[in-house]
């Protein structure tokens, strides 16, 4: 479903935004041109998140590790985890590269709307308490 996360006004060209939409965290990206980009609001790396970083050549940059990944794609640009030096190397070898989610997004009217699975929470949620004892200690996560 195309949801709205911000307005296009609040957009300035090489820049990243934070968003929310449809229980998911959103960043909101532009290059040079200022043309939009989207993707999810987390490193691959650590989950930390993004809008904090940098847009440099095309490239989201994460603000601890510097890992950059690609506006449209999401692919991994250069090294990853390559800072701080021997830390960032360090901890980039606890997880292998990953790619960084993207969605679709367009311009309607003064709003930036991103193509998002509005149930993807909701689907994510119902499967990590499979298998796992809830606060009312049933396996399934029904209640007694």
């Amino acid at each position: 479903v195309w949801t709205t996360v911000c307005s296009a006004k609040d957009l300035k060209p090489n820049s990243l935004k934070a968003a929310f939409g449809a229980g998911q965290d959103i960043l909101i990206a532009t290059d040079k041109g200022g043309k939009i980009f989207a993707a999810a609001n987390v490193c691959p790396h650590i989950g930390t998140p993004l809008d904090q970083g940098t847009v440099e050549n095309g490239a989201i940059v994460c603000p601890l590790h510097r890992s950059a990944f690609d506006l449209k794609t999401g692919k991994l640009v250069g090294p990853w985890c390559p800072a701080p030096p021997l830390i960032g190397p360090l901890t980039g070898k606890l997880k292998s590269p990953r790619e960084l989610k993207t969605f679709q997004v367009r311009k309607s009217g003064d709003n930036v709307q991103v193509l998002l699975d509005v149930n993807a929470k909701g689907r994510f949620d119902s499967n990590y308490w499979r298998g796992i004892l809830d606060a009312q200690g049933k396996v399934d996560g029904g209640y007694y």
